[in-house]
């Protein structure tokens, strides 16, 4: 772990740390000392004490990224001592920071160099076949969560729930920051004019007042609920509450919520900017979009119409978390 609990929990990006319990795995963990840059929403770890840095005594080493220092030694310590190379990556074209010039040459040699590549949906597999990597050593997966503890977290919470609401609840659950585009969600919703309808936005950022002044100068302050963020825990019961998630992102690397809300059986209206995306087009209650908030109005209201009640047994339920380590050992042991 590059990454320790501490640090972790001060980061306001970051979900509670209930997503690093591992004090009963069974299994070794080691925390590799290092020290965090940042800029924006990217990280690099240089590690403090290089003697920490695993790649020694290994059958195979997987790296989960290629940025920082700590993935190019223990990567190189790993190809030393014999061990099989496995790397993951999870970016699309679409969130490419580096398209050309010197540091998109680097990503593109530290991929190609590797015995395999982990992906989590297809959409990083393109990015990986346009740098050259072969399409052979490319293990595709599919990123995922608890979906069944979502699943049944969302039919507990429905137990003895209120009559349906006469409008469609919508909701968005993620950060406040620019790349969320949750301002033309609030503009879609503005557009679709049913006054029944609601929107309820969880989440923090820095654009939390200036979104709270659009509502208001739309006229909306009895149709979108602020509500902040929501602990973990709590996910569940929140998708439980509502009929559609909409993730109007102009640039998302996945959307892990998506498929929180899938497994509760929720509609999903995502944006075809989205990592997600791609993976779960044509899966029920799936609803893709452009970003601009009429083509959101126009896919929220299609979710509107097409809404019957949950959906029973989501398509996602097959994607679990131990179905993609599956993944991970078959690219740790060259097998298909």
């Amino acid at each position: 772990m590059l990454e320790n609990r501490r640090r972790f929990d001060r980061s306001s990006g970051n979900r509670a740390s209930a997503w690093m319990a591992y004090d009963d795995a069974p299994f070794a963990v080691r925390e590799v000392p290092t020290l965090r840059l940042t800029a924006g929403e990217r990280q690099i770890f240089v590690p403090s004490d290089v003697r920490r840095v695993p790649g020694r005594g290994l059958d195979a080493l997987v790296v989960g990224g290629w940025e920082s220092p700590a993935y190019w030694l223990a990567a190189l310590r790993g190809r030393k001592a014999g061990a099989r190379l496995v790397g993951f990556y999870e970016s699309t074209l679409a969130t490419h920071g580096f398209r050309s010039g010197p540091v998109a040459a680097v990503r593109q040699k530290f991929f190609r160099a590797l015995d395999a590549v982990v992906v989590p949906g297809v959409a990083a597999q393109e990015a990986l076949l346009s740098m050259g990597v072969e399409n052979s050593k490319i293990f595709v997966g599919f990123n995922p969560v608890d979906v069944a503890g979502i699943h049944a977290g969302a039919v507990k919470a429905r137990v003895g729930s209120a009559t349906e609401p006469d409008g469609h609840r919508y909701l968005y659950l993620g950060q406040l920051i620019d790349r969320k585009n949750v301002a033309a969600l609030i503009s879609a919703l503005w557009r679709l004019g049913d006054s029944e309808d609601t929107l309820t936005v969880a989440g923090s950022g820095h654009l939390l007042e200036p979104l709270k002044a659009l509502r208001d100068e739309l006229g909306l302050q009895d149709r979108v609920a602020f509500i902040g963020p929501v602990a973990y825990e709590r996910v569940p019961e929140v998708l439980a509450e509502h009929h559609t998630l909409v993730l109007p992102s102009t640039e998302e690397v996945w959307g892990l919520v998506v498929n929180e809300a899938l497994a509760a059986g929720l509609h999903a209206v995502v944006t075809r900017s989205s990592g997600v995306a791609p993976s779960i087009e044509g899966m029920r209650g799936v609803f893709l979009s452009e970003p601009g908030s009429a083509d959101l109005a126009e896919a929220m209201a299609a979710s509107k119409r097409a809404w019957r009640g949950v959906v029973a047994e989501p398509e996602i339920l097959a994607h679990t978390p131990e179905a993609f380590a599956d993944v991970f050992l078959d690219a740790a042991t060259g097998s298909r």
